[in-house]
């Protein structure tokens, strides 16, 4: 998982800085934190949200742990829906990614103003969300196997147990 973190911390900080649609970007740490809590259950991804986060703010001028605080249980949450929800096809699960991005937006722009952070324009803030999202579920795709093979470890989705009939 921590190759899988550094290099999206390395992609982060050199291309999808430069890539911006009306001030909006990528949030792959974010992506990251989703999909962990998707393929690795509560525990594994709130970790790896943690951590994610927390390099999310090395990149950024912003109050260590903002992020570190948002993704964790933005991670839980979409593990705990994902447990409770029947997924019927992939675009079920992009626009469930949809969503949850958006919330992760805006959960994080919701805590930078809790600690101070310039506040914004609201006309410009919800397109920037949106654009935000929609940019980070695009960018998912290649991003989700990488992430299910490091959060898995290998080990196998999920273990039945069957019963042995006399």
């Amino acid at each position: 998982m921590l190759a899988v973190l550094l290099t999206a911390l390395i992609a982060q900080a050199t291309l999808l800085t430069e890539i911006r649609i009306q001030g909006a970007t990528v949030e792959l740490m974010m992506v990251i934190a989703i999909l962990a809590g998707f393929h690795g259950g509560p525990e594994r991804g709130m970790f790896v949200a943690f951590f994610a986060g927390l390099l999310q703010d090395s990149l950024i001028s912003v109050p260590l742990g903002l992020h570190a605080l948002v993704f964790p249980p933005l991670a839980v949450a979409v593990s705990s829906l994902e447990q409770r929800m029947v997924r019927l096809t992939p675009v079920a699960d992009a626009l469930a990614l949809l969503l949850a991005s958006t919330a992760g937006i805006f959960m994080i722009v919701a805590a930078g103003l809790l600690f101070g952070l310039s506040p914004f324009d609201p006309s410009v803030l919800l397109t920037r969300i949106l654009i935000a999202a929609a940019m980070t579920t695009a960018i998912a795709i290649p991003v989700n196997r990488a992430v299910r093979w490091a959060v898995m470890g290998g080990l196998p989705p999920e273990i039945k147990i069957r019963s042995i009939d006399s």
